[in-house]
């Protein structure tokens, strides 16, 4: 059986179109889909409510339970260092890594929460993220083509049977 690969990265490097890439012939799992899936709400909701510490706790668990070749996880999965330990531990941990004016063309105009604190305010929480995305087993180029990602992921999971 091979390990299960973990992608990570900050909002805006193409973690969801690389998982609708990778769903045509592998079995993934997207924790931000499960988790809404499970928690009948969006996550901007559960966090309203519930607050972030809860939403944290639930994200460990699906982390834990998650089985397919490749789980999808939200950009902050990496806020938790017992997450990031454990995807080393269990599987091979891959980030997608792009200069943040890239992430932020991409995010801008989008409904996401933490968009609305602002360019500024978002470029603080990737700076603060971004070295705990170098942790990764492998850090790929985000600015290459969906296809050529899926590719080199494809060749890292020969390599890791």
């Amino acid at each position: 059986m091979t390990k299960p690969f973990y992608i990570i990265g900050f909002m805006g490097t193409g973690k969801s179109s690389l998982k609708r890439y990778l769903e045509k012939s592998n079995h993934v799992v997207d924790l931000d889909e499960l988790f809404e899936t499970q928690a009948q709400m969006d996550i901007p909701t559960y966090f309203e409510r519930h607050g972030e510490e809860a939403f944290r706790l639930q994200e460990r668990k699906l982390l834990q339970q998650a089985d397919a070749a490749y789980v999808v996880t939200g950009g902050g999965i990496v806020e938790r260092d017992e997450n990031l330990d454990w995807m080393r531990e269990h599987g091979v941990v891959i980030a997608l890594d792009l200069p943040y004016e890239m992430c932020w063309d991409r995010i801008k105009d989008s409904d996401r929460p933490l968009v609305r604190h602002g360019k500024v305010a978002v470029e603080a929480l990737y700076e603060r993220r971004r070295p705990l995305y170098a942790r990764a087993d492998y850090v790929l180029d985000a600015s290459l083509s969906t296809e050529a990602i899926a590719h080199t992921l494809y060749r890292l999971k020969e390599g890791n049977t």
